[in-house]
């Protein structure tokens, strides 16, 4: 069995750069940052997130030039 790296949301809010609260809205609006919010598992009540679906998420956004003259 592959075992990922789990994170609560509180440590994958800090690995993405939002506010727990902000990524816990995500989960009702079903978007961050304007495109669609990582997907998460419910275990009871507790909400998880897998490590890779974070680096997933994340490579999704281009790495933009420095546009400093």
């Amino acid at each position: 069995m592959n075992h990922q790296p789990i994170l609560d949301t509180h440590k994958f809010a800090k690995k993405l750069g939002f506010a727990s609260i902000t990524l816990r809205m995500s989960r009702v609006t079903g978007t961050l940052a304007g495109v669609p919010a990582p997907t998460y598992r419910k275990i009871g009540r507790k909400v998880v997130y897998d490590e890779a679906v974070g680096d997933e998420w994340l490579a999704q956004f281009a790495n933009q030039p420095n546009t400093a003259a």
